[in-house]
C-alpha cells in the first residue's frame, strides 16, 4: 500500500542556468509542500525557484510541472484517474476514495475528489480547445464530417447541447443555454462552422429551434431526422394513451 515507510523528500529545481536574456540565474527562494502521485505515493516537494536579477523572470522546475499541476497536491495521473472513474466508469466519490487509498496515496478527502473532478473537466475542455486544429485536419483528411446535434435537460435546468462527428465519434463542441431557442443555437452552430467547416450532413431531432438554426447557418448541408427521435415521437402519437394506462396500472399494483 505504501512504497516507503516514511514520506520521502524529493528536491526539484529548473535545469536552466541562464535566463533567456543571457544573464546567469540565481536562487530566489525554496519552499516545501506535500504532493502525491500514483508512481511515488505521497512525498515532500522541496522546490528551489531561480530568477534573473536583470529581467525578474522566475524559473520553476520543468520536471515538477510535468508531474503536478501548479499549486496542487495531486499529480496529473491522480487527476485523470478521478475524472475517468467518475465520468467514464460511473464510480461514486466514496468508491474513488477507497480505490485511490489502495494505490499508494494515504489520504484524500471527498472534497478533494470533488475538486479534482471539476479540475479534470476544465483541463479536458482546454485540451479539446487546443486540439481543434488537429481535429479539423483529421476531419478534412477523412473527407469531412457528419454533424449530429442533440440537447438534454433535467426538468427546469439549463439545456446542454452537444455537436458530435458521427464518423469519428469525436465531440466537436458543447454549449449550455437557459432554453432551446433558435437565437441561442445559432452562435453555437457558427462556432462549429468556423472551427471545422460545413458538415457533409446534419442529423438532429425534430426541434423547430434546431431546424431553424440549421437553415440559418448550414444552408447547403443536407439535414436528416434522427431515426430514434422520429420513431419515439411516432410511438407517443400511436401508443401514448396505452403506455400511460399501463404505467398507472403498474403503480396501482405496487401500492
Amino acid at each position: 500500500m505504501n512504497l516507503f515507510p516514511e514520506i520521502p523528500l524529493r528536491r526539484f529545481e529548473s535545469e536552466r542556468l541562464e535566463c533567456f536574456c543571457g544573464k546567469r540565474l540565481k536562487v530566489l527562494k525554496t519552499h516545501l509542500r506535500l504532493a502525491a502521485t500514483f508512481a511515488i505515493g505521497e512525498f515532500h516537494v522541496k522546490e528551489t525557484l531561480k530568477h534573473c536579477e536583470s529581467c525578474a523572470q522566475v524559473y520553476k522546475s520543468e520536471e515538477l510541472k510535468g508531474l503536478i499541476p501548479y499549486s496542487s497536491k495531486f499529480g496529473f495521473d491522480v487527476l485523470v484517474y478521478v475524472g475517468k472513474a467518475l465520468f467514464t466508469h460511473c464510480r461514486n466519490e466514496e468508491e474513488v476514495q477507497r480505490e485511490i487509498k489502495s494505490r499508494n496515496i494515504r489520504t484524500i478527502s471527498l472534497s478533494e475528489i470533488r475538486y479534482l473532478a471539476k479540475k479534470f473537466i476544465i483541463y479536458l475542455a482546454l485540451a479539446h480547445k487546443e486540439s481543434s486544429a488537429r481535429i479539423k485536419e483529421m476531419i478534412q483528411n477523412r473527407g469531412g464530417y457528419i454533424l449530429h446535434v442533440d440537447s438534454m435537460c433535467d426538468r427546469n435546468s439549463p439545456h446542454l447541447m452537444s455537436g458530435l462527428d458521427e464518423l469519428s465519434k469525436i465531440v466537436l463542441g458543447n454549449v449550455r443555454f437557459p432554453s432551446e431557442k433558435t437565437e441561442s443555437i445559432i452562435p453555437f452552430f457558427k462556432k462549429l462552422k468556423t472551427s471545422f467547416g460545413n458538415p457533409l450532413a446534419i442529423v438532429n431531432d425534430m426541434s423547430s429551434a434546431i431546424l431553424n438554426a440549421v437553415k440559418e447557418v448550414f444552408k447547403n448541408s443536407p439535414n436528416f431526422i434522427c431515426h430514434y427521435h422520429f420513431l419515439r415521437d411516432i410511438g407517443k402519437d400511436l401508443f401514448g394513451k396505452e403506455y400511460d394506462e399501463i404505467g398507472r396500472a403498474s403503480c396501482r399494483e405496487r401500492v
